[in-house]
């Protein structure tokens, strides 16, 4: 980790390790654009905030009870 002042900066193999992720995959999604990143040397780094943007972007596969209450009354016929 690079720590400047209140500037914190991971390498990739961090980020890795942060996200449960292998390195390999974190360097693709570097390279596809999905975590923003700057290469010094042969090396990348990300920013603390661009580590918490790319989670924050993550979709989710848990349903709010807003919508839990719609889908539950999908595909239903009711007979009044």
């Amino acid at each position: 980790m690079i720590e400047v002042d209140d500037f914190k900066a991971f390498d990739a193999h961090e980020v890795a390790e942060m996200l449960c992720l292998k390195y390999r995959t974190v360097t693709r999604y570097i390279q596809a654009g999905k975590i923003r990143a700057r290469k010094i040397g042969k090396k990348y780094f990300v920013t603390e905030q661009d580590v918490k943007a790319f989670i924050l972007a993550q979709e989710t596969n848990v349903k709010s009870p807003e919508t839990a209450e719609i889908d539950s009354y999908s595909g239903v016929i009711r007979e009044d």
